[in-house]
C-alpha cells in the first residue's frame, strides 16, 4: 500500500462479486447471502448496480465498491507526536472465524462476531472527524500490528499500545487459549514482531493483536484534547471506541507493547 492511501469516502455504487460451489452449496443459501449485502448496501446508501458469479470449489462474496470524498482525505501515514491512538472494533474475528470453521463456536460466539464484522464503519469515521483524527487506516488482513506499523513507516515517531486498554472479543480469548489461531495471523505476528518490542511474558496477548480481521475497525491517531468527554461523544454517534495507545518520539522499535497506563 502506497503512502497516499486515503480514507473517508461516501460509497455510491458497487459491484457484487460472488464465486458459488454450485454443486455443494444451495442456491437458497446463495439467495440468503445476496440478500444479507443488500441490506447492508442499503443502509450503506450505496447502490448495486450489477456483479459477476462463477462456479467455484469455496464459496466467496463482495464488491467492488466506487465512491467519492467530499471533505478530508485521511491519510494512514500522518501519525503527528502527542496523538492518541484509537480503534473502533474490538479484536479476534480471525480466531473465532477458525473456531467456526472446526465447527466448535458456540452460537453466543457466533452471534457476537457476526454482530462485529456486520457493523458499518460509517458512525466511526464521523467521531474520527470530530476528534480531528490525522491518521487514519482499517484493521484487516494484516492484524492491528501489521497496520499500524504500516502507519508508522519510516517516520520519526513510534507508537505506545497499552495492552490492557484493546479491546478483544472474550470468545475469541477463549479459542485462542484452547490452541486456536488461524495460519494467517501467524504469519502476521511473525512479520510482525521484529519491528514490535515487548515482554516474553505478553507475547500470548501479542499473538492476537496479530490476529486477521474481517471487516474490522478504523485504526486512528488524534490530538490529545482532555476537553473532549469521549464517552459523550460516542453515545451521540451510537459508537464505541478505545484508546489504546499514543504516539511519542522514535525508540528502536515502530511500536513498544506496554502493560497498564
Amino acid at each position: 500500500m502506497s503512502d497516499i492511501y486515503a480514507m473517508g469516502g461516501t460509497p455510491i455504487s458497487s459491484l457484487q462479486l460472488v464465486s458459488w460451489p454450485r454443486d455443494d452449496l444451495s442456491f437458497e443459501i446463495l439467495s440468503e447471502v445476496l440478500k444479507g449485502g443488500l441490506e447492508i448496501m442499503q443502509t450503506a446508501g450505496c447502490n448495486i448496480i450489477g456483479g459477476h458469479s462463477i462456479d467455484d470449489k469455496e464459496p466467496k462474496y463482495g464488491f467492488a465498491v466506487t465512491g467519492i470524498i467530499n471533505e478530508v482525505i485521511y491519510k494512514k501515514r500522518n501519525l503527528q507526536v502527542g496523538d492518541k491512538l484509537f480503534l473502533t472494533k474490538p479484536l479476534g474475528s480471525g480466531i473465532i472465524s477458525s473456531a467456526i470453521k472446526k465447527n466448535i463456536a458456540s452460537e453466543k460466539a457466533i452471534s457476537e462476531v457476526t454482530k462485529v464484522m456486520s457493523t458499518l464503519n460509517d458512525k466511526a469515521l464521523e467521531v474520527a472527524k470530530e476528534l480531528n483524527a490525522n491518521a487514519i487506516t482499517d484493521v484487516t488482513g494484516f492484524g492491528l500490528l501489521g497496520h499500524l506499523i504500516e502507519m508508522v513507516g519510516d517516520s520519526s515517531v513510534s507508537v505506545n499500545i497499552y495492552l490492557e486498554n484493546v479491546p478483544i472479543i472474550e470468545f475469541a480469548k477463549e479459542y485462542f487459549n484452547n490452541g486456536i489461531y488461524p495460519s494467517g495471523s501467524k504469519r502476521n505476528f511473525d512479520a510482525a514482531r521484529k519491528n514490535t518490542n515487548f515482554e516474553i511474558d505478553q507475547e500470548h496477548f501479542v499473538k492476537i493483536l496479530s490476529d486477521a480481521q474481517t471487516s474490522g475497525g478504523l485504526l486512528f491517531s488524534a490530538p490529545s484534547d482532555d476537553s473532549i468527554n469521549i464517552d459523550d461523544m460516542c453515545k451521540r454517534f451510537g459508537v464505541k471506541i478505545w484508546e489504546i495507545g499514543d504516539i511519542v518520539s522514535r525508540y528502536k522499535n515502530k511500536v513498544n507493547i506496554i502493560n497498564g497506563k
